[in-house]
Order: C-alpha cells, then sequence, then structure tokens
C-alpha cells in the first residue's frame, strides 16, 4: 500500500489522482485566463502516454495553446487481435476543478476518515471533516475521472480493445473544451462521460445553461458626520453544487445578506415592532467572501455598512436577531450558519445614498434564486432554476451575476422573462451569455441498455435519470447528433464545489469495475455482431 495519509483502490487509480492533486489545475475562464490554469494537469496526462503501450503517435496535444478548443488532449490506444480493426469507444474526464476557497490550494492536504465505518476521502485539515464549509475542495470532480481514464488505457483486462480518451478543459467554467474542439478529433461513436458523482446513477440527460448578469447604475453620496462604519458576515453556509444541490434547502449567503440589511433598514424594514430595531442604514460595498462560480451556491458574504454612531450597540442587538431567525428558518441544513460584526476605521468609499442603498437590496431580494419548476412527469427531479452567485458594487455601478438552469427551452425563456423585467423596473441591464444546450435523454441507446444490465446486476436499486447540472455530454451530442450514443457514470462525489466536497473510497474500485464490465460488453457485443 502506498505510503499516504490515505489510500483507495484500484491502485493505478489512487496513483494518478494522488499525483494530481499535486498539481495546479484550476480552471481558466476565457475572460480572465490569468485566474485559471490546468497546463500542470495537462502536462502531466501527455506525459502518461508514454508509459502506455499500443498509444497512437502523435497524440492530440498542443502545449502552448490558448484557445480552450485546442487545449483538450485526445489519446488513442489501438487495438489488437479479433478487435484491431473494431471501432474505438470514447472515454471522457475534464482536467480542470473548481477550488475552493481560492485558486491558490495546492498541493492539496489529502486525508481519509470514517463516517459510520465507512471511509472517505477529503482535502483540507482534518478540523474540517465535520465542518462541511472548512476545508478545500478535493477536485474529485473531476480528478478521479482522469485518473481512471489513464488507468484504463494501461489495464491489462482491456488492452486489445481499442479506446479513444478525451481530457478537456474548462468545464468548471463555460464548457469551452467541449464546445470548440474539433468535430474531426474523436473517432468513437459510444462515449462515457466520467463525470457524474453518484456511483448507483446513470446519467443520459442533462439541463441546459447560461449565465447572466445584471449591471446598473449607484449613487454614491459623502459620509455623514454623525455616522460610522461596519463590515458585517454571514458564514459557515453549505453552498454547493447550483445545479444537484440547488433543491436542498440551502441558503444562498448573498441573498441572506440582503434579507438581513432590508430587516435591519428603516426605509425597507416591515414595523412590526414599530422601528426599533430598524436604522438609517447606507450600504457601501457587499460581496461575495469565497472565490465567485457560477456553478456554486454561495457560502459566505460581507457587506460593508454606515449606521449612525450612537446606535452601534442597538445594531449589534438586531443583527443577532436577524441572523438567529434566518438561521432556526434553515435548519437542520445551516446548523453551521454564524455571523460577525467588525467596526472598521476609516473607509476610503463614499456610502451609497439612501435610494441606491434601498434599490439595490430590493433588487437582490427579488432576483430568483432557486428552484423554478420541477418535472411534472418525475417532481423529484428540478427541470429550471437559477444561482444569484456574486455581486461587486464599483463607484457608480453595481454588477450582479448569476447562472440558470433547465431542460426545457420554454421555461428557460420564462425564467428569463423574470429577469428582463426585474431589470427593466429598477433600471438594469441584463445579458447572457450563449450558455450550453440541454442532453435530451435517448431511451432506446444501445450503450444505455448494456449499462443499464452491468449495473442492474451490480447495484439491485441502481437509478437511470437525467440531471439538473451541465455535462459536457450535451456539448458533444450537439456537435455529432444521432451519431453518438451516450451516457454518463462515476464514483460517490458529496458537496462538489464547496469545502466539504468528498470521496466515498469504496465506490472509486466500484466504480471502476462498472466501466470495465460496460468496455467488455461493448466489445463482446460487436464481437458476436460480426462473427
Amino acid at each position: 500500500m502506498p505510503d499516504a495519509d490515505c489510500y483507495f483502490g484500484p491502485e493505478e487509480v489512487y496513483r494518478h489522482f494522488m499525483n494530481i492533486t499535486k498539481l495546479k489545475h484550476p480552471s481558466r475562464d476565457k475572460d480572465h485566463p490569468e485566474d485559471g490554469n490546468e497546463d500542470e494537469v495537462r502536462d502531466y496526462v501527455a506525459g502518461c502516454t508514454n508509459n502506455i503501450d499500443n498509444i497512437e503517435r502523435p497524440i492530440f496535444y498542443d502545449p502552448g495553446a490558448t484557445d480552450a478548443g485546442k487545449r483538450v488532449i485526445v489519446v488513442r490506444r489501438k487495438g489488437s487481435g479479433d478487435f484491431s480493426q473494431a471501432p474505438y469507444v470514447t472515454l471522457q474526464a475534464h482536467m480542470d476543478m473548481v477550488c475552493f476557497p481560492k485558486n491558490d490550494i495546492f498541493p492539496l492536504n489529502v486525508f481519509d476518515y470514517d463516517i459510520e465505518g465507512e471511509k472517505w476521502i477529503k482535502a483540507g485539515d482534518r478540523e474540517s471533516i465535520n465542518h462541511p464549509t472548512k476545508g478545500t475542495t478535493l477536485g474529485a470532480d473531476d480528478g478521479i475521472g482522469v485518473a481512471a481514464a489513464l488507468a484504463l488505457l494501461k489495464d491489462e483486462s482491456l488492452k486489445e480493445y481499442p479506446l479513444e480518451c478525451f481530457f478537456t478543459v474548462q468545464e468548471e467554467n463555460d464548457m469551452g473544451g467541449a464546445e470548440h474542439f474539433d468535430k474531426s478529433l474523436l473517432l468513437g461513436r459510444k462515449y462515457i462521460n466520467l463525470d457524474a458523482e453518484n456511483v448507483t446513477t446513470i446519467f443520459y440527460g442533462c439541463a441546459g445553461g447560461s449565465d447572466f448578469s445584471l449591471s446598473g447604475n449607484v449613487e454614491r453620496s459623502e459620509m455623514e458626520t454623525d455616522f460610522t462604519v461596519l463590515k458585517v458576515s454571514i458564514s459557515g453556509l453549505r453552498g454547493g453544487h447550483s445545479g444537484v444541490d440547488i433543491n436542498k434547502g440551502r441558503l444562498n449567503a448573498i441573498k441572506g445578506m440582503a434579507e438581513i440589511l432590508i430587516n435591519l433598514d428603516e426605509r425597507t424594514a416591515r414595523r412590526d415592532d414599530g422601528g426599533a430595531s430598524s436604522f438609517d442604514l447606507h450600504l457601501i460595498s457587499m460581496q461575495r467572501d469565497e472565490q465567485a462560480k457560477m456553478n456554486s451556491i454561495p457560502s459566505s458574504a460581507s457587506a460593508v455598512v454606515a449606521i449612525p454612531r450612537n446606535m452601534k450597540e442597538g445594531f449589534e442587538n438586531a443583527l443577532a436577531s436577524q441572523c438567529e431567525a434566518l438561521k432556526a428558518l434553515h435548519q437542520p441544513e445551516e446548523n453551521r450558519f454564524s455571523w460577525q460584526v467588525c467596526w472598521q476605521g476609516e473607509v476610503q468609499a463614499k456610502p451609497l445614498s439612501r435610494a441606491s442603498t434601498d434599490a439595490l437590496l430590493c433588487l437582490l431580494s427579488r432576483i430568483p434564486h432557486g428552484v423554478f419548476r420541477m418535472i411534472p412527469e418525475n417532481v423529484k427531479l428540478v427541470e429550471t432554476s437559477s444561482n444569484l452567485a456574486s455581486i461587486e458594487i464599483g463607484n457608480d455601478i453595481a454588477v450582479i451575476r448569476g447562472s440558470n438552469r433547465s431542460s426545457n427551452d420554454s421555461h428557460m425563456t420564462a425564467l428569463k422573462n423574470i429577469l428582463d423585467n426585474i431589470g427593466f423596473c429598477f433600471g438594469y441591464a441584463v445579458k447572457y451569455t450563449d450558455g450550453y444546450p440541454a442532453w435530451q435523454p435517448n431511451e432506446k441507446s444501445l450503450l444505455l441498455a448494456i449499462a443499464k444490465d452491468v449495473y442492474g446486476r451490480k447495484y439491485p436499486q441502481y437509478d437511470a435519470t437525467v440531471i439538473h447540472a451541465g455535462l459536457e455530454c450535451s456539448q458533444v451530442v450537439a456537435k455529432y447528433g444521432s451519431d453518438i450514443d451516450c451516457i454518463s457514470i462515476g464514483p460517490t462525489i458529496v458537496d462538489p464545489h464547496s469545502g466539504g466536497e468528498r470521496l466515498k473510497a469504496v465506490t472509486v474500485e466500484q466504480f471502476y469495475d462498472a466501466v470495465t464490465q460496460i468496455l467488455h460488453r461493448i466489445f463482446s457485443n460487436m464481437q458476436m455482431s460480426t462473427g
């Protein structure tokens, strides 16, 4: 067994994964390429092919490429024996990861621990085990997929099968690699995505989505002489993936902060107590405190505000009451909710005017967050949702960003219409990215039928369904249409995109075994059909 603070099998998957956790690979944003770079993992993947027999040369890898579509890697291992002329089967994983709480978390400190007798893998420090918002992301999404693909290329039991491995970039930001790669790169037409997060589930469809932004003017005024400045922070929220976790009742930190300040602002608060717990409040700034990602629910936020100097004690007491009420409202999910007040010294920025403060807080309260509509045929599945992801207040402009998801084009349009109307009412310009398409399920898929049979034998309670999250399959299916047959599978990963991300150790070997069985079945069927 390797000398490390954790271990799981298969050993080749473990070895590759642990090597990847030492390398920087935050997802690159096309608009801010300096904020992320997967090149260390790209170089690692390309280097691994030197030790694998029957790899076709050259592999498709451009170390100096900057465009997402040219930064992908395609590796093919030729078939042999009875399968020397068989068509390739494609395995796909993405090389980037969401980095929480910041990009500079490498090398990751990875360790294992037990929950009710089951081993889990986590990153950060051991103090974060019982605190889901501490620690760092692990990068199992999708470092495990990358590690599994590299291991499968070298697996002796599969050595006769022609395999094509497709490693992409920027999945966590805009799926740029999957969207913009050259269609001629892939030869395989049976396509297994290794980026799912439940070992007993096969995905064969996913939601589409796009990001949005609202930008509008704010007005600042001089600081009044009898006012003082303080910073209010909330933290400890669960956060998580803005697709798969959006229906779990988790509080959005930005929405929570807006609600607290609205209830403390004397011009917007309810008057149930005659105004005794409300204040002449001016907003100076507000932000999400961890790195802002469109595909993660904010788990911490802060605001700098100005209030009358003689009301400091009353404000702290009223804030505590508001936070306690909000925490109670979101139990048991947000049992780690905490807050803090820090009195500030000199602040360079002027406060927003009363009108701008009130308008911005009310706007934040109106922007949708959470489930918009469930799938009528299966009320357990989310069809359409929205995630309010970030806010930035500049000298004279505020910008609010988020993302929408839906597997129904009409309801995606309806959600956009709501945002457009909100923007119009508040005088904010609303813009959308092109986004990514939905992957519509194919019930007649032969690959799905094979996977169902394999999973049915392994897991009597397995599920085959669609996911309310974006998968690169949607871009690939859009590119190749009905020519390609596609599924997505993976091990069990909990709370991705947050400091609580963890991997269930035993499921890695189960997942790997499922992939190998599916490959055996695919090529066995090919052999029978040509025999």
